[in-house]
């Protein structure tokens, strides 16, 4: 996948299309769920993302909402197919990628840098312990 081919991003909202239809067909989609991830949108979004897909949100405000501009270099026009499919079908969003105020800490201080509470965000909360009790005890 091409971050900038809209061909590439028109074949992913046609392979979820079809996927969603052969789910219908055969009643899989009462006994499963899909998602949709996106390496695109930061997780501090996913409710952003879940206001979108119960269609509580326009595109543009999707868009302005997520801070796409800001935050993610591609263009949101070649990405819409696959996020007007997945609020139409209501197929979850995911937000895959790491905040950027996060990223910041950790390539500053490494793992230790970030807040405990920020660190939840995204690994369990028994890694959390283990984690940090090992930088406290300078393991590490």
């Amino acid at each position: 996948e091409h971050h900038n081919s809209a061909a590439d991003h028109n074949l992913q909202a046609n392979f979820v299309s079809e996927l969603q239809s052969r789910r219908r067909e055969s009643n899989e989609s009462k006994n499963s769920k899909i998602g949709i991830g996106l390496e695109q949108v930061q997780v501090r979004f996913q409710s952003v993302l879940d206001d979108f897909t119960d269609h509580k949100l326009s595109i543009q405000e999707l868009r302005d909402y997520v801070e796409w501009d800001k935050r993610w270099t591609w263009p949101f026009e070649k990405y819409q197919p696959i996020f007007q499919l997945a609020q139409y079908y209501q197929i979850p969003l995911i937000a895959l990628n790491v905040n950027s105020e996060d990223l910041e800490y950790v390539q500053k201080l490494g793992l230790p840098g970030l807040p405990r509470d920020r660190l939840q965000t995204y690994i369990g909360d028994a890694y959390v312990q283990v984690t940090t009790q090992l930088y406290d005890n300078n393991a590490c």
